[in-house]
């Protein structure tokens, strides 16, 4: 496989991994990869995108997801694929993604400050101590939780565990939700989608996923584990 049918492919691969993530699916875009091919397409992108309405709506999807290295632009500038593009293009690619707001740009939290605990109150602890809330209200709201639940069920949307299986009686109906879109920079309208924004996730996988702002994906965090899954079984 040529490094031009390798853009191709990840160009694919990027519509879908978008769709999943941010419950966006860019049909225009998807027709125009298998029509014209991703070099191709790509090229196209940069030298129009924001000037047609609908690949301006996939990108700022992009953006309000904080997943905007699934961009056709984040591809672009990938080291293996740069030598397909001219240097315009580049430039282009590159003043785009400086341009996303800085809220959507991924941050590395502190594993310390990911679902901290309570601190007493005893002395040593009270100068500089803070707590760190996590779940937003779109997770703690019973009916954007409930209209969830019910379209997904209560099996971790990341590795499948069930609290009922490994638990029985007392695991039933136990579970975290996560809300897919980060909150930072949402205009005031914003109206959560319960069964798209909203997932079931266990309370370790609802960690690792916050382990950056904006959050990790759900797909994107299947993908690490079965990377881990299948180096470990190699090594076997």
């Amino acid at each position: 496989m040529n490094i031009e049918e390798q853009l191709h492919n990840e160009m694919l691969s990027a519509y879908n991994k978008a769709g999943k993530e941010t419950g966006y699916w860019g049909n225009y875009f998807l027709r125009s990869v298998k029509q014209n091919g991703g070099l191709r397409t790509a090229k196209r992108m940069l030298k129009e995108r924001l000037k047609n309405p609908s690949d301006k709506k996939g990108f700022h999807a992009l953006i309000e997801a904080g997943r905007p290295d699934l961009s056709v632009e984040s591809l672009v500038l990938q080291p293996r694929f740069r030598n397909l593009f001219t240097l315009d293009e580049l430039a282009e690619a590159k003043r785009r993604l400086e341009d996303v707001p800085q809220y959507a740009k991924r941050v590395r939290i502190p594993s310390e400050n990911i679902y901290a605990d309570e601190l007493s109150d005893e002395k040593e602890y009270k100068e500089g101590a803070k707590k760190r809330v996590v779940v937003n209200a779109y997770e703690r709201d019973p009916k954007a939780r409930a209209a969830s639940l019910k379209c997904h069920g209560y099996a971790c949307k990341v590795c499948g565990m069930r609290f009922q299986d490994i638990y029985g009686d007392i695991g039933k109906n136990f579970i975290h939700v996560h809300h897919k879109k980060p909150l930072a920079g949402r205009r005031a309208t914003y109206k959560v989608k319960p069964t798209i924004d909203l997932v079931p996730v266990c309370p370790n996988c609802h960690a690792m996923l916050h382990t950056s702002s904006p959050p990790i994906g759900v797909e994107e965090l299947k993908e690490k584990m079965a990377k881990r899954t299948y180096k470990k079984k190699g090594q076997e």
